[in-house]
């Protein structure tokens, strides 16, 4: 019965606009723009690598590769959260480059510098719950897209590496554009690249900015946080 009255207010609604403005607008017109100007469906499904598919947790695989033979507390925000690292993820300098730069900051951490970008690739492994997803979504019918902070040579060493990458059917990755997330280009360029729709899109990221920054673009987000609240997220979303 209220399905009845919602469909009759409409239709009462379209007669009055015909009516009234006399411009011999079609009803079946009126009544598309009803139905289709709402919120469109998620078509794409677009995933953050680190933290998201990928494992990154710097301080853990710092405490595995020196053990208790040196203080990584201070190691980690010299590597890890310098401007050079994300000068990386930029794509404006290689890895060499990062090394030296570093390297004649810290003399007296230089050594420790260098085994830290031979061996840190290691700890990029599949957080396999997601990549589980990732197949999932892919059987269903989505398109899915990748959009993340990497390096150069470690995207190549992932990528390379890890066949379910093929499931994707689009990757923009920021040293690929010179930009970071949550700047608006990096979303743009995915976008334009791909020829997607904003409101047809989801984003899946650990950091809240990140997310904030896609969904001023229009594109829907969920911030991810562990595996079961992002499977009950997407369910909720996705409504399967």
């Amino acid at each position: 019965m209220e399905m009845v009255v919602f469909i009759f207010s409409i239709l009462n609604h379209v007669f009055l606009y015909k009516y009234e403005e006399g411009k011999g607008v079609r009803v079946e017109k009126l009544l598309e723009k009803v139905f289709l100007e709402g919120k469109k469906a998620v078509q794409n499904i677009v995933f953050d690598l680190g933290r998201v598919l990928i494992d990154y947790d710097p301080q853990t695989f710092l405490d595995s590769l020196f053990g208790r033979t040196f203080d990584t507390n201070k190691l980690k925000p010299v590597v890890f959260q310098s401007p050079e690292w994300a000068m990386l993820d930029r794509g404006v300098i290689n890895q060499a480059q990062a090394v030296e730069r570093l390297g004649n900051q810290y003399p007296e951490l230089a050594e420790h510098i260098r085994i830290v970008f031979d061996n840190w690739f290691s700890m990029l492994t599949p957080i396999e719950s997601s990549v589980e997803w990732v197949t999932r979504l892919h059987k269903q019918g989505y398109s899915l897209y990748v959009l993340s902070n990497f390096h150069r040579e470690a995207f190549s060493y992932v990528r390379g590496k890890y066949s379910w990458f093929q499931l994707f059917d689009g990757m923009v990755i920021s040293y690929q554009v010179h930009a970071l997330k949550p700047e608006p280009a990096i979303y743009e360029a995915l976008l334009r690249m791909y020829q997607l729709e904003p409101e047809s899109c989801l984003f899946i990221d650990d950091v809240l900015a990140n997310i904030e920054g896609a969904q001023q673009m229009g594109i829907k987000g969920i911030q991810y946080k562990n595996p079961e609240q992002m499977s009950r997220d997407l369910v909720e979303v996705l409504g399967r």
